[in-house]
């Protein structure tokens, strides 16, 4: 998409799937259903090597769903490695500080705008001969808000320039925050933090995104500003379409005798 970033900053709003089964055909099966963007967890789900994780992009790339991932860590090797391979979104984890945000940045822009490496393997393939020129707009870069060090450095933080938006982690920012509550969104103090990170992302022209958990939830983040909303997780959503199966064959079938048995 040679639009991207036009894309990306018009939009309102961007529905985002989390995909954490190392599966072609499981991503594939979730990117047909509509979402905007869908991102493969490299930090906690399974998908974690590059032969394992390409067969992912080209999956979701077939259905016209933007190919994100969130990063094990701040890896410049890691990060170019997957920009080489397609993925057009990066999300990186653990930032603490803008020094930590621009090398993260940077490492996904080849000079004179930071210190990629060139050799964009599939990347030029399939963007084109052109795409040393057209990379700059083909790679969004979200910075992970999940410790108090990032909450205390946020606004340094979206100054970094070439960054695209901030993306709140809530379990881990309530943990390491002391809540004894993890992500509890109907916290009066926690909701703050959550409306704070959204203000100071939008008035440095950043999106801002968070792992919503679910569509109600969701709704309650857009009406504050967020615009990129992680709604599903394959994981959970097979275990829990697994369970609500279940419960209601036992809950319809209780008692009931099946050839006189």
């Amino acid at each position: 998409m040679e639009s991207l970033k036009k894309y990306w900053q018009e939009s309102t709003t961007l529905t985002n799937a989390w995909t954490t089964i190392p599966s072609a055909w499981t991503t594939e099966l979730v990117a047909t259903t509509g979402y905007d963007v869908m991102t493969i967890d490299t930090q906690h789900g399974l998908a974690t090597d590059l032969a394992i994780i390409l067969p992912m992009i080209q999956a979701i790339e077939g259905t016209g769903t933007l190919p994100f991932a969130r990063l094990p860590q701040n890896d410049p090797a890691f990060i170019m490695r997957l920009l080489d391979a397609g993925i057009l979104g990066l999300i990186c984890p653990m930032i603490n500080t803008a020094a930590d945000t621009d090398a993260f940045v940077k490492a996904t822009k080849y000079a004179p705008n930071g210190f990629r490496s060139y050799g964009p393997t599939r990347a030029a393939a399939i963007h084109g001969p052109d795409y040393f020129n057209k990379s700059k707009d083909l790679s969004i870069c979200m910075a992970m808000i999940e410790t108090p060090a990032a909450l205390k450095n946020i606004k340094e933080i979206v100054k970094v320039e070439n960054l695209d938006g901030l993306y709140v982690g809530p379990w881990d920012l309530s943990i390491s925050l002391g809540y004894k509550k993890h992500a509890d969104f109907n916290d009066p103090s926690f909701w703050d933090i959550m409306i704070e990170i959204s203000e100071t992302a939008r008035a440095a022209g950043l999106k801002v995104g968070i792992h919503a958990g679910n569509p109600s939830n969701a709704k309650r983040f857009q009406e504050i500003g967020y615009s990129f909303l992680t709604i599903f997780n394959d994981s959970s959503g097979i275990r829990s379409a697994a369970e609500n199966t279940f419960k209601d064959f036992k809950s319809n079938t209780e008692g009931l005798k099946v050839n006189g048995y």
